[in-house]
């Protein structure tokens, strides 16, 4: 096993219970030094992980967010979205770089289908715009997950649909 499998494994294994580092040892084949030093490594790359007396824990706060530059037509918003919510992302909110005004963003926090529907009904309805509209579909929404491995997901779905605006 790699090191990069391995500390996924370890945000696995600690998204599941308090483990002590002995455990984590144990279960992965290493010794308690290298589970200490994947510890910090993971750290570093963002991840909250407190030590108690009972083990590690990591905080419910330790989500990954990746912002993703997409375009397509108005009939593929709502695929579009449910992308990001099937793979188990939350859509924090929509951005557009306008020429004259700079960032426009607006808040959603969508993270079912359920709210994917309500925010379209809105829009469809009248009652709201989309920010989308303001530069010829290009947008960006901000996206958090518990896992890069669910961003990476997302991305490729994204890519697959031909939604992703590659640089």
């Amino acid at each position: 096993m790699s090191g990069d499998d391995r500390r996924a494994a370890i945000v696995r294994l600690l998204q599941k219970s308090i483990l002590p580092g002995s455990m984590l040892a144990k279960q992965l084949s290493v010794s308690r030094q290298v589970i200490v030093q994947d510890i910090a490594l993971l750290r570093s790359a963002g991840y909250e992980i407190i030590s108690s007396r009972q083990g590690y824990i990591l905080s419910e706060s330790a989500k990954r967010t990746r912002a993703f530059h997409v375009r397509q037509d108005e009939e593929a918003l709502r695929d579009e979205l449910n992308i990001f919510v099937d793979a188990g992302g939350t859509v924090q909110d929509v951005f557009v770089i306008h020429n004259t005004y700079g960032m426009i963003r607006a808040e959603l926090h969508l993270s079912s289908r359920r709210e994917v529907n309500e925010f379209l009904d809105s829009i469809n309805s009248g009652r709201e715009a989309a920010l989308k509209g303001l530069c010829k579909g290009g947008h960006w929404h901000t996206v958090t997950a518990d896992s890069e491995d669910i961003l990476n997901e997302i991305e490729n779905e994204l890519r697959k649909y031909g939604y992703l605006v590659e640089k």
